[in-house]
């Protein structure tokens, strides 16, 4: 069953990742800026078609009212395993970091937090296939096309999955504000898996007891906690930043 990928920016990196696509759907009348004419281009130089649609129809298949007036239909995504993204790791000679998602429902800080992966150079996201947010295309908008270039697993049980991670030698790590640990005093720069937990429960208790680490930030202003999304990006950027200044790239500040 095919997808679909919506707004100017996700079309353009699906496009740019090579994602299979059936066609591209622009809504009438839409305005021509440059940036739309080199994804026009681009998706005629792959031989896509293009058609024009009503923005109530483009709404209507896309299911969200976010795709700006360019919907691109593309063939079902390959979903990728650990093996898959413990040799990306290897290919670039470091260790493994992926990110975990559990139970998240809401679109938008799933998308969040692609992108914040995408950006901090994971080498996979693993996400359970029930009780969680899907990757629809308001997910893959939220991400702003950082979806089209990560290796994503869609798993049956969380539980299966982390158990594989920790077989693997990764340290299960998840933000925590009751933690004791401070996240910057934590050593992240071995193999890490980041566990990020659902927007109003948390992290359920099985996975809560498997996790190796819980880590805090600390809190200088008036309200206690962070958004679940906030919190999985900051962690990654804190792993990102200790393996710099392991590596000699940077030096902390």
């Amino acid at each position: 069953m095919s997808e679909w990928v919506g707004g100017r920016r996700p079309v353009a990196e699906a496009l740019a990742a090579g994602r299979p696509a059936i066609r591209l759907l622009v809504a009438t009348g839409i305005r021509p800026t440059p940036e739309l004419k080199a994804t026009l281009a681009r998706a005629a130089a792959a031989g896509i078609p293009q058609q024009s649609e009503s923005h109530e129809r483009l709404t209507r298949l896309a299911g969200f009212d976010g795709h700006q007036g360019l919907l691109l239909e593309v063939e079902p995504r390959r979903w990728a395993d650990l093996a898959e993204m413990a040799a990306a790791a290897l290919r670039a000679d470091r260790a493994p970091l992926i990110l975990v998602l559990e139970n998240l429902q809401d679109p938008a800080n799933f998308g969040s937090l692609l992108r914040a992966a995408e950006a901090a150079g994971v080498d996979g996201v693993i996400f359970p296939e029930r009780a969680s947010a899907p990757l629809s295309a308001a997910s893959v908008k939220a991400s702003a096309g950082a979806s089209e270039h990560l290796r994503l697993a869609r798993v049956p049980e969380l539980t299966d999955a982390v158990t594989e991670l920790k077989a693997a030698g990764l340290q299960l790590v998840a933000a925590d504000q009751d933690a004791v640990d401070v996240a910057w005093d934590a050593d992240l720069t071995g193999p890490v898996a980041v566990v990020v937990g659902g927007e109003w429960s948390g992290l359920s208790g099985a996975l809560r007891r498997r996790c190796d680490l819980l880590v805090r930030f600390p809190m200088v202003g008036q309200v206690a906690s962070l958004n679940a999304a906030t919190a999985g990006a900051l962690l990654l950027f804190e792993v990102v930043r200790q393996r710099r200044v392991e590596s000699g790239t940077s030096t902390p500040t």
